[in-house]
């Protein structure tokens, strides 16, 4: 089975246009959506939320637009849901799909670190694993306040790559690959940063909600992470040598078969509130 993700897709999420096959990213994100984890995801991060009837809500990072239309239903008639992404290619993949399905969400590509939104527009925002490929973080956060409304809710879904695991005998080559894919990213570690980043940015309220979950599917993380490209680099770079890197691979391979193979990843969902 070809990987879902092709060669260094995962740090390529702010330049989706400018990729060989930007269609591959949808691709990516129809498959991810549909596990048990991810789903888990949107449920506690729209919860927290907190929607009513008739507001005006955004999903920022909002890729294919199925969560913009989730949202969609939970405002109402009398609401508004807006899904923003950088992306051209995923605008146009969520507005083709909202007509399929007669939704009335809409759509506007831009940029999260320069937001052409009016000062507190909306009463609650999202942003689902965002914050990660982009090149300034506490830019961006500070702009998703600023289009906020006053009490206005803000959550979100970062991975945090400091708490990714790969089980396997050779315990040294595995942490040696879970900080260089960590690294890989923008940024790797930003589940646990934002909780600080937050109240940094005049939100009140806050807090981080750690969530984590195991995986023994080995082709998911081959998927996820470009598994094996990843360690191609590492030799490369010369953290790992072609032989051990060979072995460690061999005996994921070796554990999957067997059904040995465990991997976890965690994150954080983060919360706050703007300030009157």
């Amino acid at each position: 089975m070809r990987p879902i993700m092709s060669k260094s897709l995962k740090i390529e999420f702010g330049s989706v246009d400018r990729t060989s096959d930007p269609h591959d990213f949808v691709r990516y994100l129809d498959v991810t959506r549909a596990t048990d984890f991810l789903q888990e995801i949107k449920q506690r991060t729209f919860a927290r939320m907190e929607l009513r009837g008739g507001e005006i809500v955004a999903d920022i990072g909002c890729g294919t637009g199925e969560d913009v239309r989730a949202l969609a239903v939970q405002v109402g008639a009398t609401g508004r849901t807006v899904g923003v992404d950088v992306s051209s290619t995923m605008i146009r993949t969520a507005r083709q799909r909202s007509r399929e399905c007669g939704s009335n969400a809409s759509f506007v590509q831009g940029d999260v670190q320069k937001l052409g939104f009016r000062n507190e527009s909306f009463d609650a925002i999202r942003a689902e694993r965002l914050l990660q490929h982009t090149p300034d973080p506490e830019s961006a956060l500070r702009e998703m306040v600023r289009v906020l409304k006053a009490r206005g809710r803000l959550v979100s879904w970062e991975a945090d790559l400091d708490l990714f695991i790969i089980d396997a005998q050779d315990y040294d080559t595995s942490r040696i690959m879970q900080r260089f894919i960590c690294d890989r990213f923008h940024n790797g570690s930003i589940g646990h940063r934002l909780y600080r980043f937050f109240i940094d940015s005049g939100l009140v309220d806050v807090q981080a909600t750690p969530l984590a979950h195991n995986f023994a599917d080995l082709s998911l993380i081959e998927s996820a992470f470009d598994l094996t490209a990843s360690v191609g680099h590492a030799i490369t770079q010369r953290l790992l040598d072609a032989d051990q890197a060979t072995r460690w691979l061999d005996s994921l391979r070796s554990a999957s078969q067997s059904g040995h193979f465990m991997s976890v990843i965690g994150g954080f969902i983060t919360f706050g509130r703007k300030a009157v």
